[in-house]
């Protein structure tokens, strides 16, 4: 199953402007492919928009919980949304197959 992430934090806890969480922080990234084969999730895509102090992450993985825990590894106060999503062809799929059930 896919999840997409969107996680926010304030300037006021930005690891940019408090120097003492950056190696926690850092560290946590260059962990999170080893994490993410311990708990069979597979990171597609992981992006930061730091204006914003936002980051973007699509992750694949067969529970909510492993995602959560993937994610909250990180040592970074901050909001996070997951939201389950799926490709368009699925979605397409779909569309097709409750088109085809409401003709017939």
């Amino acid at each position: 199953m896919l999840f997409h992430a969107t996680m926010t934090h304030s300037e006021d806890n930005c690891p940019a402007y408090q120097s003492e969480m950056m190696p926690g922080v850092l560290k946590s990234f260059e962990d999170l492919e080893g994490l993410g084969k311990e708990l069979d999730v597979k990171l597609h895509y992981f992006t930061w928009c730091p204006p914003d102090h936002a980051a973007f992450v699509l992750l694949e993985a067969d529970t909510l919980t492993a995602v959560s825990r993937f994610l909250f590894s990180i040592p970074l106060r901050q909001d996070i949304k997951i939201v389950p999503v799926e490709h368009l062809a699925d979605t397409v799929a779909m569309a097709k197959a409750v088109a085809a059930q409401a003709q017939g």
